[in-house]
């Protein structure tokens, strides 16, 4: 007995839509990014095109930088108060470290903690256990992870050297090495070359395990935070003090555009698929997107009081 052409036409809109359901994911993976709002006490996830889709309350304490794990796990510092917050599986776990934790990366199922007013590394298991505390000679202000997970490279505050951290190393973890800078922001380039952003406007790019210093650019006022997009060709770099936006070439580490931009821009994210960047606007409230090709303002989505940290989920 042959299907009936209803049942054929329905077995294959099935077909249909399973085949097109991973390309579905995909494409809305591309619009999602979590936000950390200073002004708010609260964590938006947020889709580009619907806007924000939840709130996650973290008891006020100024939740300042963010990062989503490969796993989907948040975590964000809450630097008005001692504590960070891991957002994970629908529940939130807090921490509270002593200090002011200002920036958290996620390294081998692992949260590295900055904390301020404390002179310290910290290391805390998703699931909120404590790890261990690496002191160091001055209080820690931005960090990035090595591509192979094994060091942490941080900035210091008040000081011109990067503390190099060895996650796994529990006899002589932290060495140093000189910039001659003022260290800001900090973050690998898919290169594996360090880039450094400079309080004084600059751009310091280094090499190697020893951080060999490469290159140093000026670029504006302040040089604040960074991101690069996927394919490593271009970075896109804020300058809070200057207003403004740089996109560079990372190769020959060359600026290829400057942008006004129309508020105070603090952390910048490229979404995975490398279209679009993505900038936490401090005094609007809001995340505003440019196209990464032509450079050009998309479009500027409210997402609530002081905007910091940003981060592409999936990234």
């Amino acid at each position: 007995m042959r299907p009936s052409r209803p049942l054929l036409a329905a077995s294959f809109t099935i077909a249909l839509l399973v085949a097109l359901a991973p390309a579905a994911v995909a494409e809305r993976s591309n619009r999602i990014v979590w936000v950390a709002l200073e002004g708010a006490g609260k964590l938006a996830k947020v889709d580009l095109r619907e806007g924000v889709l939840r709130r996650i309350d973290t008891r006020g304490g100024g939740p300042h930088n963010v990062m989503v794990g490969p796993d989907g796990t948040v975590v964000a510092s809450l630097w008005a108060s001692n504590r960070i917050v891991i957002f994970r599986d629908g529940e939130r776990t807090f921490v509270h470290l002593g200090g002011a934790p200002h920036d958290v990366k996620i390294a081998r199922n692992t949260v590295v903690v900055a904390n301020q007013a404390t002179e310290r590394i910290q290391l805390v298991k998703l699931d909120g256990t404590f790890v261990r505390r690496i002191p160091l000679k001055a209080d820690p202000h931005d960090l990035a992870i090595d591509p192979n997970q094994r060091y942490a490279w941080v900035t210091l505050e008040g000081s011109d050297d990067l503390a190099v951290v060895d996650l796994l190393d529990r006899r002589t973890p932290v060495r140093y090495v000189d910039t001659d800078g003022s260290p800001h922001d900090i973050l690998f380039a898919p290169d594996g070359r360090l880039w450094v952003t400079d309080w004084n406007g600059a751009l310091h790019v280094l090499r190697g395990r020893r951080g060999r210093l490469v290159r140093t650019i000026s670029l504006g006022v302040e040089a604040h935070h960074l991101d690069f997009t996927p394919d490593g060709r271009f970075a896109w770099i804020t300058d809070h003090a200057a207003g403004e936006l740089f996109v560079l070439r990372v190769r020959r580490v060359r600026v290829i555009e400057r942008i006004d931009f129309p508020g105070e821009p603090h952390h910048v994210t490229i979404l995975p698929n490398g279209r679009r960047a993505v900038v936490a606007d401090h005094a609007n409230g809001g995340l505003v997107v440019y196209h990464t090709r032509t450079r050009e303002h998309v479009k500027t989505v409210r997402v609530g009081s002081q905007p910091h940290g940003v981060w592409a989920a999936g990234s």
